[in-house]
C-alpha cells in the first residue's frame, strides 16, 4: 500500500462502513422509484387508450354525419316541385330551366358536390351542374352526355321508390384516366318517379371525397397525425402519409394490411377495440357507410328512404376501418416524460444518500487512518532503502527530507550534506532547474496529476546523469500534500541509444529510395513513405503481406528461389525487378536485399533498399526502339528503291512476253495440241502472277495519297467480295455476311479500302484451302463503342488453322510470308493503308480455331 492509495482508494474499513449505510438506503430509494414509475406508466397508458378510443369514436361519427348530410340533401332535391313538374312534363323547357337554377344555387351554397345531375331513364343527362372549383355553372345542352352504359347509372336506376345508391369511394376518372391532382369521389343517387308512379330518371350527386376526409379528420383533430381510414381490403383512403393513399387505384402494392399484417388480422376480426403489439397501440372502429345512414333514418322515424344499396357487385356491405396507430416511439415518450420530470429528484435523493453515507463512514474511520499513516511511512522508508532505484522525498517546499543509499552512492553525496537542502538548487543541473521545479510545483499544488518527470541531476563530481522520476504524493489528515516521493531510474545510456536510433529512422523516412523490412519468413513489418508514394499501397494495406504482392509475373519462380537461397545464407543480393503497383501500372526498380542479424548472430529480418529506375528503363527502351526504327526505315527505303528498280526493269519485258503469247496463241491455236494449249495457259498464268508481284512491289514502294469520300461500309464490303468473286468460285467457297442495320458512313479512299478487304478475303480463302477445307468465310460489321471515339469494326473469320503465336508479331513485316508463293507484301500494304485512315488491324485465332482479321475504322473524317 502507498500513500497515494490512501488518498484515492479508500481503505477497506471505510468502504465497508460506507456500503453498510449506503446500500440499504439506496435499495429503498430504488424500490420507491420503480413503484412510482410503474404506477405512473399504467395510469398514462389507460389515459392514452381512453383518449384514442374517444377520438376514434368522434371520427366515426364525423364520417357518418357527413354521409347523412349528403343523403339528406339528395332526398331534399328529389322533392323539389320544379323537379316534379319536369318529371310530369319532360318537354317543359321552363321547368328544366327553373330546376337548373335551383340546382345551381344549391351547388353554390353547399360547395361539396363536384356534379349535380338529373338523368332521364335512358341515361341522357337532362341537367348537369359542374362545381368547377368554386365557380358552379350549368353545362350547355350540347355538352350533355349519355351515361346509360355506366355501372353507377344502371345500379341507381334499378332502385325502388325511396331507394338510395352509393358508389364505392374511389378517385375521379375523366376519359378513362385518373384525374390529377387526385380527386376522391363518392356518387349518391336516387331514382325519380312522376306523379303516376312511373320511373323517369335518376338524381345523382358526385360528392367531393376530400370534404368527407376533411370532416373525418376535423372530428378527431387531436389524433390527426396518426389517424388512418382504411377500406375493407386494407388500403389507405386517408393516412398520415399522403403517398400511401389510394394505392389500390394507382397500381401500388403498399397497404396498411401489408405494413401491419398481424394488427390487420385482429382489426378485421372485431368491429371496434384496441390492442398493443410491437408496432405500437392500435385503436379502431368500423363504419358501414350506407347501413349506418339507414339505421339513422330508421331510428329517427323518417320514411323518406326505403332502402340503401352499394351496388350489386358485392354480396356483403362495404365497410371502412378507422384506425388510430400510436407508434412505439410515441408510447415510449410517456416513459421519457416521467424520467424528465422525476429523474432529477431521484438523483438528488441518491446524491444526498451518497454524501450522508460517506460522511458517516469517514467520521468512523478517520482516527484509524491516522495511525495507519504513521505505520505506512515507516515501512515505506524501509522499502525505499532496500530497492535498487534512486529514491528521494521532498516536502511541500521542495527540500530533501529523505534520500536512499542507492542515490547517495550514485552521486557521491553524504546524507547529512543534502538533507534539508533545496533539491532543485543542489542536485538539478541549471539547464533543467526551472522546468523541473515548475513540473513538481504543478504536482504538489494539484494543477497536474502525478506523472513521470525527466531531469538531469548533478553528481558531486559535476557529471550530469539523466533520470526518469516517478512521483507519488503523501497527504495529511485533511487531504493536504505533505511530501512528494520520487523514484528514479538512470536512463542516460538509454536516451543516447534512442537519439542514435532517431537519427537513423529520420534518414530512412526521408530517403528517396523505398525501404522495406520483413521478418525472417518474408512478412513485411515496415515500409518508408517513399515505398507508399511509389507503389500506391498504404502502410495499413502492406503490413502483414509478403513482397509477392508486387509481383508482375515476369520474374520466374526459379529466380525467386535463388534469391531466397542467397539471402538466407547471410549474403547480399542485388538485382532488378519489374514489379506492379496497386493501380496495375508496372515499374522497374534496382534492389539490394541484406540480412539483419540479432544479438545472437541469427538472421531475424531482411532489409530491402529499392531505387525506382522506371524512367531510366523507359528511356533505354525508347532509344533501342528508335534505333531499331531508324534501321528498319533505312532497310525499307533501300528495299523500296530496289523494288522500284526491279518492277520498272521487269514490267516491260513481261508485257512483251504476255503480248507475244496472246498473239501467237490466237494465230496458231487451232493447229496446237492440248499439251501446247496447256503450256501456253501456264505461261500466261505465271506472267500474271509476276505482274501481281510487281504491282505489290510498286504499291509498297510508292504509296499513293488518299482520295477520301464518304462511303457506305456495306456496299464497300460487297464490292470487295465481288472483286474476289472469281477466286471464291474457284474454291467453291461460302461467304456469309452479317451487317448491323443502319451503319454510319465512313470517310476514306474507296479504292484503297476495297484493296484492304479484297486482300483479307483472299488470305482467308487461301488459309482455309491450305488445310483441305471448303472455305467458309464469315464477315461481320458493327459499330464499336468501347473506346472514347466511335468506330466501325469489321471481323473476317475463316475456317483454317488460325494464327501461329510464334509468327503473330511478324505478319505485318514486309516480305514475310508463310506460303510458298507470294511476296509477303499483302499484309504490309493493308496495314499501311489502314494507318493512313487512322485505323487498326489485328490477326488472332477465334473461338472456332480459325483466323480472325479484325479491322477498326474511325467514323469521323480522315485527316490527310
Amino acid at each position: 500500500m502507498t500513500p497515494a492509495s490512501q488518498n484515492t482508494d479508500r481503505p477497506p474499513p471505510l468502504l465497508r462502513r460506507f456500503l453498510l449505510v449506503f446500500l440499504p438506503l439506496s435499495l429503498l430509494l430504488i424500490s420507491i422509484g420503480i413503484s412510482h414509475y410503474y404506477t405512473a406508466m399504467k395510469l398514462a397508458r389507460i389515459s392514452l387508450e381512453s383518449s384514442e378510443q374517444k377520438n376514434v369514436t368522434l371520427a366515426q361519427k364525423g364520417l357518418i354525419s357527413e354521409m347523412r348530410a349528403v343523403i339528406s340533401d339528395l332526398t331534399f332535391l328529389a322533392k323539389l316541385n320544379e323537379l316534379w313538374d319536369l318529371l310530369d312534363n319532360p318537354e317543359d323547357e321552363d321547368a328544366r330551366l327553373n330546376l337548373s337554377q335551383e340546382f345551381l344555387y344549391f351547388s353554390e351554397k353547399k360547395g361539396i358536390y363536384d356534379q349535380i345531375r338529373f338523368l332521364s331513364d335512358d341515361g341522357m343527362e337532362i341537367i348537369r351542374i359542374n362545381y368547377d372549383e368554386g365557380n358552379p355553372n350549368i353545362l350547355a345542352q350540347s355538352e350533355l352526355q349519355n351515361k346509360s352504359d355506366r355501372y353507377y347509372f344502371q345500379e341507381a336506376l334499378a332502385q325502388d321508390i325511396g331507394g338510395i345508391y352509393m358508389s364505392p369511394f374511389d378517385l375521379n376518372v375523366e376519359e378513362g384516366e385518373i384525374e390529377y391532382p387526385l380527386r376522391p369521389a363518392i356518387r349518391f343517387a336516387t331514382p325519380l318517379f312522376n306523379s303516376r308512379g312511373e320511373k323517369k330518371g335518376v338524381l345523382m350527386f358526385n360528392f367531393r371525397g376530400e370534404k368527407l376526409i376533411q370532416g373525418f379528420r376535423q372530428a378527431a383533430s387531436s389524433i390527426a397525425d396518426h389517424l388512418n381510414l382504411v377500406n375493407n381490403e386494407g388500403y389507405w383512403l386517408s393516412g398520415p402519409r399522403p403517398e400511401n393513399e389510394w394505392a389500390f387505384l394507382l397500381e401500388r402494392e403498399h397497404s396498411f394490411a401489408q405494413a401491419f399484417p398481424d394488427a390487420w388480422r385482429k382489426i378485421l376480426a372485431q368491429d371496434a377495440g384496441s390492442f398493443v403489439t410491437e408496432k405500437g397501440l392500435f385503436t379502431f372502429a368500423i363504419v358501414y357507410p350506407m347501413v349506418s345512414v339507414l339505421e339513422f333514418y330508421a331510428e329517427a322515424g323518417m320514411g323518406d328512404i326505403s332502402s340503401v344499396s352499394e351496388g350489386q357487385q358485392n354480396a356483403k356491405p362495404r365497410f371502412w376501418k378507422i384506425v388510430s396507430h400510436v407508434s412505439p416511439k410515441a408510447l415510449n415518450a410517456t416513459s421519457q416524460e416521467f424520467f424528465r420530470q422525476h429523474l432529477l429528484s431521484y438523483m438528488l435523493g441518491g446524491l444526498f444518500l451518497l454524501a450522508g453515507s460517506l460522511i458517516i463512514a469517514q467520521t468512523a474511520t478517520r482516527r484509524r487512518q491516522e495511525q495507519a499513516q504513521k505505520n505506512f511511512e515507516r515501512r515505506y522508508h524501509d522499502t525505499l532503502e532496500n530497492m535498487q532505484l534512486a529514491a528521494v522525498t521532498l516536502n511541500a517546499d521542495g527540500r530533501i527530507t529523505f534520500c536512499n543509499d542507492y542515490l547517495l552512492n550514485l552521486t557521491g553525496w553524504q546524507q547529512k550534506e543534502i538533507t534539508g537542502q533545496d533539491w532543485f538548487d543542489s542536485c538539478v543541473i541549471p539547464e533543467d532547474r526551472q522546468r523541473t521545479r515548475h513540473a513538481y510545483t504543478e504536482i504538489i499544488t494539484g494543477d497536474a496529476p502525478p506523472h513521470t518527470v525527466e531531469s538531469h541531476i548533478m553528481a558531486k563530481t559535476g557529471e550530469p546523469r539523466l533520470f526518469a522520476w516517478t512521483n507519488t504524493l503523501s497527504c495529511g489528515r485533511f487531504g493536504e500534500v505533505t511530501t512528494l516521493t520520487s523514484i528514479g531510474q538512470d536512463i542516460t545510456q538509454q536516451r543516447e541509444s534512442e537519439q542514435q536510433l532517431r537519427k537513423l529512422s529520420r534518414a530512412v523516412e526521408q530517403s528517396y529510395n523505398s525501404v522495406m523490412i520483413t521478418d525472417a519468413q518474408g512478412i513485411i513489418e515496415y515500409i518508408n513513405p517513399r515505398f507508399t508514394e511509389l507503389t500506391g499501397y498504404s502502410t495499413k494495406e502492406i503490413l502483414g503481406q509478403t513482397p509477392r504482392i508486387l509481383k508482375s509475373g515476369e520474374t520466374s519462380d526459379i529466380d525467386y528461389h535463388q534469391l531466397w537461397e542467397i539471402i538466407k545464407q547471410g549474403n547480399e543480393w542485388r538485382g532488378v525487378f519489374h514489379n506492379r503497383k496497386k493501380n496495375g501500372e508496372l515499374y522497374w526498380e534496382d534492389t539490394m536485399i541484406s540480412p539483419i542479424r540479432n544479438e545472437q548472430g541469427k538472421i531475424s529480418h531482411f532489409l530491402a533498399i529499392k531505387e525506382d529506375i522506371t524512367e531510366h528503363m523507359l528511356l533505354k527502351k525508347e532509344v533501342e526502339e528508335r534505333n531499331q526504327e531508324i534501321a528498319r526505315t533505312q532497310t525499307l527505303t533501300a528495299m523500296g528503291r530496289m523494288a522500284t528498280m526491279i518492277a520498272h526493269d521487269l514490267r516491260n519485258p513481261l508485257s512483251s512476253i504476255k503480248m507475244t503469247l496472246q498473239i501467237w496463241g490466237k494465230r496458231a491455236e487451232e493447229s496446237w495440241g492440248e499439251e501446247a494449249k496447256e503450256m501456253k495457259q501456264i505461261s500466261l498464268d505465271q506472267v500474271r502472277y509476276m505482274e501481281n508481284i510487281l504491282a505489290d512491289l510498286l504499291a509498297f514502294s510508292r504509296p499513293d495519297a488518299l482520295n477520301p469520300e464518304w462511303l457506305n461500309i456495306n456496299k464497300l464490303l460487297d464490292s470487295a467480295i465481288n472483286t474476289t468473286q472469281k477466286t471464291i468460285q474457284k474454291y467453291d467457297a461460302k461467304i456469309i455476311t452479317e451487317y448491323q442495320p443502319q451503319l454510319p458512313t465512313i470517310h476514306g479512299d474507296a479504292t484503297k479500302l476495297r484493296q484492304v478487304f479484297s486482300n483479307l478475303i483472299m488470305n482467308a480463302l487461301e488459309s482455309a484451302d491450305s488445310v483441305n477445307h471448303i472455305p467458309n468465310i464469315r464477315i461481320n460489321a458493327h459499330v464499336e463503342v468501347d473506346n472514347a471515339t466511335p468506330a466501325i469494326r469489321i471481323d473476317i473469320h475463316d475456317n483454317g488453322n488460325g494464327i501461329d503465336p510464334a509468327q503473330k508479331d511478324k505478319l505485318f513485316e514486309p516480305f514475310f510470308t508463310t506460303r510458298a508463293k507470294g511476296t509477303g507484301l499483302g499484309l504490309s500494304i493493308v496495314k499501311r493503308i489502314l494507318d493512313q485512315h487512322h485505323g487498326q488491324i489485328s490477326l488472332d485465332t477465334d473461338e472456332n480455331n480459325g483466323a480472325c482479321a479484325r479491322v477498326i475504322l474511325p467514323i469521323g473524317p480522315v485527316e490527310l
